[in-house]
């Protein structure tokens, strides 16, 4: 019996690290192989689930997030199907109250796991559920953005989470949930770049 609870117990924790990701789990029209290093800067047009327009443009350095100047962002790819995804959220919220003047969480939802977009009851219904106060794009580009930065995430694992300092430029990037104390240690570190 205490086996069976070991391995039990080893199976959900491998789980919740390594997070969600087989090659049926995100359509293969969402990623693509292409280097964003050899790419001319490209502009994403995304929109928040309670519907303000966001803009998202890659340079040379990182990525410029338009009304988010000066801020850390923490660029997160999820799925509202993802068990480690919805198992990051209150760890995302702790983070984000901690270090709200300094910090936001860009959220991008990609869409239902056999393809598809989410309806925006859905992702209300989702958002309501896990008490979720940042910024979640729901339309738009999602896909695009989600493509343009595969080559950091060639397993196509999700959670994703790119951290961005407050120029802007790439600082780290995690496949999988990773542990609260690492990510707010990462952005604290991150906010304190010059």
């Amino acid at each position: 019996m205490q086996i069976k609870t070991t391995l039990f117990l080893i199976f959900i924790s491998l789980t919740l690290f390594i997070g969600c990701g087989d090659k049926e789990s995100i359509d293969e029209n969402m990623i693509s192989n292409s280097k964003t290093t050899s790419q001319k800067p490209s502009e994403f047009n995304l929109k928040t689930s309670d519907g303000k327009e966001l803009k998202v443009k890659i340079t040379q350095d990182g990525l410029q997030f338009e009304g988010l100047e000066n801020k850390v962002v923490l660029l997160n790819f999820f799925g509202t199907w993802c068990p480690p995804c919805k198992a990051e959220i209150p760890h995302l919220l702790n983070i984000r109250k901690k270090l709200k003047k300094d910090f936001e969480i860009l959220s991008v939802d990609i869409g239902k796991r056999g393809g598809g977009a989410n309806t925006p009851k859905e992702l209300a219904a989702f958002i309501e559920e896990f008490k979720i106060t940042y910024p979640i794009t729901t339309a738009g580009d999602n896909q695009q953005l989600f493509s343009a930065v595969s080559e950091l995430n060639p397993s196509r694992t999700i959670p994703f989470v790119i951290l961005f300092n407050k120029k802007g430029q790439y600082v780290q990037h995690y496949i999988g949930m990773k542990p609260e104390e690492m990510l707010f240690s990462d952005i604290s570190k991150a906010i304190q770049m010059k």
